[in-house]
């Protein structure tokens, strides 16, 4: 199973780590942190940075697809996103 967690600029990183940490722990699946490219994401914080580490291209079909985050400022970061 492939899981793609997409995380985006000013997320909350317990938001994406929480559930990587439970998820990672599945047998037989590859979670990877997918965007439009590979680069750093930062959190919230200013501080503490992801990093995007595979493109939407080289997962065109992953399994499950995980948004971490809710609310309102989640739904307007992800409509900037494309």
């Amino acid at each position: 199973m492939q899981i793609a967690i997409v995380p985006y600029q000013g997320l909350t990183t317990l938001d994406a780590i929480g559930p990587y940490e439970v998820l990672r722990l599945l047998p037989d699946t590859e979670v990877r942190f997918v965007g439009a490219e590979p680069e750093p994401v930062v959190a919230d914080s200013g501080v503490l940075f992801l990093g995007v580490t595979h493109s939407y291209a080289e997962t065109p079909n992953p399994d499950v697809v995980l948004v971490p985050g809710s609310g309102p400022r989640t739904a307007t970061m992800m409509a900037t996103r494309g």
